[in-house]
């Protein structure tokens, strides 16, 4: 009785080692892991674009005489009106340049009434509705700007007959658009050159309207098959997180540039910027864009650092039923820069492995 006794108590003490054995052992393993699982989640995969603010449109004022810069009526920051002042030029006259003045006012012409009928029909368009308030602007800052020229050559043509009387004659740059000066490239004294066929002329100031403000950046080859004009888009300024602007993807190059050997599509956007905002959102301010190109709801999903890697493939270590792990290979969809959604390899139950040193 003693020998069974003995027996029983040597039977139960090696179960309770084994037990023991095996607990001491899943201790070790769990505090070197531990165990997560994937979820079902609503997903955006975003890019994200730096950039700069610019104007929509840039104007350049040019002087149609040549002679010197006498004396500049406004200053870098003024907001100016459509034909207002800017500038004086002291002439010179030059009675050889009648017979190519004559030749560029026909040109001038010519542009002109094209112009205006173009605007004629523009306006008839617009009334009904058919296009934007930014396409009326643009030909009507056109035809701004050929009325200008024309009226420039035929002052000209006057000075070098006479009209103004002998010696120097000062003629009136004035603003061929509304908007706020840029730049004033040429300081008062500096020689200036006429616009003309053969010549871009000098420009005497640059204008624009910054109340309508455009985003510009560049996007690799991989990521404009994504995009599409109409796209919309989330800013943020880089001197102001805390500041989200909006707009509309209006423009992807078709043409992409070869920059450092990568090919490279520069992509413009429309960006409302409320009134509180246009103190300190300016031409030139750095800007990153953020557009959504793909988003799915409930998909089951695993944070990325979860992830192991086998050359181009994508893993993670299993769980068994009896405590082993195995290598799952996994295919994935998008991606929001933390999660990813998994497309085939795991489910919710599965118990995923990770290391402390993951």
């Amino acid at each position: 009785m003693k020998i069974v006794k003995a027996v029983i108590i040597i039977m139960l003490l090696g179960c309770l080692g084994f037990v023991l054995y095996r607990a001491l052992g899943n201790n070790s393993q769990t505090q070197n892991s531990d165990i997560v699982s994937a979820g079902y989640r609503n997903i955006e995969s975003r890019l994200r674009i730096s950039g700069i603010i610019l104007p929509h449109k840039e104007i350049e004022i040019k002087s149609t005489i040549s002679g010197v810069l006498e004396k500049l009526l406004i200053h870098i920051g003024d907001e100016v009106d459509l034909g207002q002042p800017i500038a004086r030029v002291q002439y010179v006259k030059d009675p050889m340049e009648h017979k190519q003045l004559q030749s560029q006012l026909e040109v001038a012409k010519e542009k002109l009434d094209h112009a205006e009928a173009i605007f004629r029909r523009t306006e008839d368009l617009y009334r009904k509705g058919v296009i934007t308030l930014e396409e009326y602007e643009n030909e009507k800052s056109n035809l701004s700007i050929l009325h200008s020229n024309y009226q420039s050559v035929l002052t000209e043509i006057g000075m070098l007959k006479g009209i103004y009387g002998e010696g120097s004659i000062s003629n009136i740059i004035t603003a061929t658009n509304s908007g706020t000066i840029l730049e004033l490239p040429i300081k008062e004294g500096g020689s200036v050159m006429a616009r003309g066929t053969l010549s871009e002329g000098t420009t005497i100031a640059k204008i624009a309207d910054l109340k309508l403000l455009i985003f510009r950046g560049s996007v690799l080859e991989s990521d404009m098959v994504n995009l599409h004009v109409g796209m919309p888009a989330t800013f943020t300024l880089m001197a102001a997180k805390g500041i989200h602007l909006y707009g509309t993807l209006n423009m992807i190059a078709p043409k992409g540039t070869i920059q450092e050997g990568v090919s490279r599509f520069e992509v413009t956007a429309n960006i409302e910027i409320p009134d509180s905002c246009r103190s300190y959102i300016k031409a030139g301010c750095t800007v990153n864009a953020e557009i959504v190109i793909d988003r799915k709801k409930h998909v089951l999903a695993l944070e990325e650092k979860y992830f192991q890697f086998s050359y181009d493939s994508v893993y993670v270590e299993i769980q068994k039923e009896n405590g082993d792990y195995e290598k799952r290979f996994l295919k994935t969809g998008i991606s929001d820069g933390t999660y990813t959604e998994i497309v085939s390899g795991l489910d919710s139950l599965d118990r995923i492995k990770v290391t402390e040193n993951k």
